[in-house]
């Protein structure tokens, strides 16, 4: 019994099934979370090193070099990048998507402590981090205040911080920025040389005075006493009483440093708006849910504020669930609009509101039961999933219209409702099997892809197969029980209306049939003519820009200010705010600006935010929502670029993608090129000529080299021989200039519940200039104190703010945004200027970034095509049991590939990896079309009617489904090609892709096939049929 006839036969339990999905799905969609994206592993360890008092050359070759090699041989490894900087090596590993990061550091792990007896004596242990998206803030808050500034860290972390740790979702809400409370012990260098103490015994002294250890116990006849022997620093005072030396007399700390409880000396600066701030990062547990979060946050927030003091003040800088629910609330728009325009296309073809509410049910069926499927498999309402069930949304009806169809016909010829349902879904059964696997097929090899294109349209294809499926089964179960019930046997239940347009669309068919007849009496002659059509359409391929991912537009512009090396960073501050002041005047897009100035000191941090220097300002600018503007983030970036070129001695960079984004994708540049070679001088004057080069290119701006030699350096020369006698080492006397210079803050002051860190540094003064380094002095073992003059010479240099290195080799990057136009055609420009660009011995150059991960992408998504339409053949070889009739189909592939680079090109868009899925779904619709009308051609000629007849009776027969099938995907899509929301620019390619060429495919399947078919009627027709 086939399902059609079981629906018939069976309409309560086949009600009930379907009752049984729809309140199943309904209750799964109310539990499914909302997140922007599908949740996703980014396959990135960092290993991070601390090395005191190196420098950059030193880190690399003891360090960064060591691990690397080792790191390099562990399973699955993509690539591996570094950089060395002052004190700190990181190195990233990128591995193979789908890898288990957990083994992988475990394997990174196992490596490292097989070299680490290789590493410096003075190098810390590696820290092995895993990128986790979870790390990625939810929200980003700030806090101001006026009378309560100086008190404000403790008000944050104590009523703010705390309370957002407690909220449920919540991992983590840390506070950045402001004065920390700090016990400032500011030596005096002269009393210290009169008395011959050193930094270093201070510090040990501090320690050791600062603690509190349990002795055992004590037995006393029947009591046990707990033996404890308390020493830590109860105030400030008892610190400075701390006996430093008693050889020569008693010397107490305060007798050579000044004791401040204080804050600690500043060297970075955060502010929103121009005004001072604490930043608070709110971060989500790990499979949390960003939107639920956020709402927690938001709902809490109120309650917070009523118990701070009234001139504290929390500002939302960020908040990710904002873009989610404008992006969400747009999909949903664009879903229950396209639904309204499938429901009023298939009541124009079908003429009846029955029969088309009859159709219509398949949507929210099929959709309903496709969020089922999506809550059992983990998904959540994201935007690909969302546009996924659009793309589904005018597909999902297409077997429904052609089943409905054929009932109709059988009603029209007098067989009752029951035989009718039973026959004409029975009937066209296969075919639309056969069609909806076609489209399956499609779609089927996007799902073993990799990289960020499997991330990406893997659950789309994924999502649209399941929507696919259920929609299958609602035509050949549910919509031939439901005609059967409501469907009559004659159309007095249409409207004047719908009769009218049904004898216009009778006109139609006529027409269409009359010129079918003669095209197919001058068959040669209309293939020719639309072998010249199609030709000279490819001119048109040349016009359409070509990029990586539509960039969209979410709200945000980033911008580094960039000062003359050593510039201190209250100058980089200064320099900031009038920026920032220029920016707030000149945007009335703006919604909030923040600045952030100086150097981090979150080792941490650093995966997202490397390391610079004090001459580096980082602006972030929250922009009102697109609905609330007319500009976009491009367009105020050339409207603020002429206001800000001019400012002496500054470089300014804007883009609109984040750390974070360069995480994911791989990269965050537009326009990007590698240069590999050892020589850094040599390196960077070459990536200064191509720079020069490359600034004759109009649309390539805010060019970066990022490797700099012009950081002025103080190098601490060590005398080995000496140093050694003394039984010094390099580390050592590294380590103690640290201290007096960066200051020590081991030791730590505890008082009413908090910590509060114990700063050992030269007071200000004394650490102003040259000489000021020359003359401190270093513990040696024997508690000797060594002038530094006699360990080290002293010697001023240029040398790098960070070497960095690719696949084991220095490399320097030359990055740049593109204004304009599109990046494919600035990189064809680009290698035009730079081919004649003579390059230095031993080094090499390549395009990298962007367009790497766009070719790379380019070939998964052309190679996933190839192997769907070998799937789709074969599918189609199999249904009409013939080698040659899928060809007839695949023939007018081409065409819709035109007609979608034909309506890209009029609206503006380029060619990405978005614009290729919708090519890639546009083929399944087509071989859907080509499907039943040539099924409905062969089943004729079975049925031995003569070839010309059976070809014009078929195309007149399936005119009607083959039009409104692919009008109901063209409306369906519609809302999402014309959306011009939040993240409507990840989507809109698609929508114009399929609605382009569903428009020159359609066509092609209503006259280009016959007319093949009829050319190669030889290998496809009986001979007597043939004409």
């Amino acid at each position: 019994m086939k399902l059609s006839e079981f629906g018939v036969r069976w309409p309560v339990t086949t009600s009930m099934i379907f009752i049984a999905c729809v309140v199943l799905g309904g209750f799964a969609y109310t539990r499914v979370g909302i997140d922007l994206m599908p949740e996703m592993n980014i396959p990135v360890i960092s290993v991070i090193t601390s090395y005191s008092g190196a420098g950059p050359h030193e880190i690399e070759t003891r360090i960064t070099e060591v691990i690397e090699e080792r790191v390099a041989t562990v399973q699955n490894v993509d690539k591996v990048t570094s950089s060395s900087m002052e004190g700190v090596s990181m190195i990233t590993v990128r591995f193979n998507w789908d890898t288990d990061l957990s083994e992988a550091a475990n394997d990174i792990r196992e490596r490292i402590d097989l070299i680490r007896k290789y590493l410096p004596d003075g190098a810390e242990n590696p820290m092995i981090l895993k990128f986790d998206m979870s790390a990625i803030p939810v929200m980003v808050l700030c806090v101001t205040a006026d009378e309560s500034w100086e008190k404000l860290d403790r008000i944050v972390d104590k009523k703010i911080t705390d309370a957002l740790k407690r909220l449920p979702g919540v991992a983590t809400a840390v506070s950045q920025g402001g004065l920390r409370r700090t016990i400032r012990v500011k030596l005096n260098r002269e009393r210290l040389k009169a008395t011959g103490i050193t930094g270093q015994q201070i510090v040990q002294v501090l320690h050791a005075q600062n603690l509190s250890n349990p002795g055992g116990n004590v037995r006393t006849g029947m009591m046990d006493f707990l033996i404890r022997t308390p020493g830590e620093f109860t105030s400030v005072e008892e610190i400075g009483e701390v006996v430093i030396a008693n050889s020569s007399g008693i010397i107490r700390l305060k007798d050579v440093a000044e004791i401040e409880d204080g804050f600690a000396e500043k060297s970075d600066e955060l502010m929103i708006n121009g005004k001072p701030a604490i930043g608070i990062i709110v971060q989500k547990q790990s499979g949390g849910n960003t939107f639920a979060v956020s709402q927690a946050v938001r709902a809490a927030l109120p309650e917070i504020q009523a118990q701070l003091p009234s001139d504290v003040k929390i500002t939302e800088f960020f908040d990710s669930a904002n873009f989610i629910k404008s992006t969400v609330y747009n999909l949903r728009n664009a879903l229950f609009v396209g639904g309204i325009g499938v429901f009023l296309v298939i009541l124009f073809f079908i003429r009846d509101v029955r029969a088309s509410l009859i159709v219509s049910t398949t949507v929210p069926t099929s959709l309903i039961i496709t969020f089922l499927l999506m809550y059992m498999n983990g998904y959540t309402i994201n935007q690909i999933s969302l546009s996924s069930l659009a793309i589904a949304l005018g597909m999902v009806v297409d077997n429904a219209i052609v089943i409905l169809d054929n009932i109709k016909r059988y009603l029209d010829r007098g067989v009752n409702v029951r035989e009718s349902a039973i026959w004409g879904a029975a009937e066209m059964g296969t075919a639309v099997v056969a069609s909806t696997m076609t489209t399956i097929a499609i779609f089927l090899p996007i799902i073993f892809t990799s990289g960020i294109t499997k991330i990406m349209f893997g659950q789309l294809a994924t999502i649209v197969t399941m929507a696919l499926i259920a929609s299958l089964f609602s035509s050949l179960l549910l919509t031939p029980m439901l005609c059967s019930k409501f469907l009559k046997n004659n159309a007095a239940g249409s409207s004047t209306l719908l009769m009218r347009i049904g004898g216009v669309f009778d006109r139609v068919e006529n027409f269409y049939g009359a010129f079918l007849q003669r095209a197919l009496r001058n068959r040669y002659k209309v293939l020719a003519v639309l072998i010249v059509i199609f030709v000279l359409s490819l001119a048109i391929i040349p016009l359409v820009g070509v990029e990586y991912m539509p960039q969209q537009d979410q709200g945000f512009l980033f911008m580094e200010v960039e000062l003359p090396t050593g510039t201190r960073y209250e100058e980089t501050t200064r320099v900031c705010q009038q920026i920032g002041n220029t920016i707030r005047e000149n945007t009335p897009e703006l919604k909030s600006l923040i600045v952030t100035t100086g150097v981090t000191e979150d080792v941490e941090n650093m995966i997202f935010s490397p390391k610079k220097a004090s001459n580096y300002g980082k602006i972030e600018m929250t922009l009102l929502s697109k609905n609330q503007r007319t500009a976009g983030a491009k367009e105020i970036i050339s409207r603020l670029r002429p206001l800000l070129d001019n400012i002496p001695g500054t470089v300014i960079r804007f883009t609109t993608t984040d750390p974070i984004g360069e995480m994911i994708i791989g990269a965050s540049a537009d326009f990007s090129i590698d240069i590999y070679g050892h020589d850094l001088e040599q390196g960077v004057g070459f990536a200064n000529t191509l720079v020069k080069a490359l600034m004759t290119i109009e649309n390539l701006k805010d060019l970066e080299v990022s490797q700099k030699l012009a950081r002025p350096e103080m190098q601490v020369k060590v005398n080995r021989e000496k140093a050694s006698a003394l039984g010094l080492n390099v580390s050592d006397i590294a380590r103690g200039v640290e201290l007096y210079f960066s200051g020590d803050r081991t030791a730590k002051f505890r008082e009413g519940g908090e910590e509060y860190d114990i700063e050992v540094r030269l007071r200000p003064e004394d650490r102003v200039g040259i000489a000021d380094l020359d003359q401190i002095n270093i513990l040696a073992p024997n508690r000797q104190s060594v002038r530094l003059s006699n360990l080290a010479n002293l010697e001023q240099a240029l040398g790098p703010i960070r070497i960095e290195r690719t696949e084991q080799q220095r490399y320097i990057k030359v990055t740049g945004q593109v204004f304009g136009t599109d990046p494919g055609t600035v990189i064809k420009r680009a290698a035009e200027v730079l081919k004649d660009v003579p390059v230095p011995p031993g080094f090499s150059w390549a395009f990298s970034g962007n367009e790497k991960e766009r070719v790379d992408s380019f070939l998964l998504l052309l190679q996933a095509a190839v192997l769907g339409m070998i799937l789709v053949y074969m599918v189609m070889a199999s249904q009409f049991e013939s080698l040659l009739a899928p060809f007839i189909i695949f023939l007018s592939i081409p065409f819709g590939f035109m007609g979608a680079i034909q309506l890209l090109a009029v609206t503006g868009n380029r060619i990405s990896v978005v614009s290729l899925l919708g090519f890639i779904i546009l083929i399944g619709i087509v071989v859907n079309n080509g499907i039943v009308l040539i099924s409905y051609i062969n089943m004729l000629i079975r049925r031995e009617i003569k070839l010309n007849l059976a070809l014009v009776e078929a195309g007149k027969s399936r005119l009607r489904p083959v039009i409104s099938t692919s009008c109901t995907t063209a409306i369906g899509m519609l809302p999402m090609a014309l959306s011009t929301g939040d993240g409507s620019e990840v989507w809109v390619p698609i929508g114009l892709s399929v609605i382009g060429g569903l428009f020159v495919s359609t066509i092609m399947t209503l006259v280009l096939m016959p007319v093949l078919y009829s050319l190669l009627q030889r290998w496809l027709v009986p001979e007597d049929l043939r004409e």
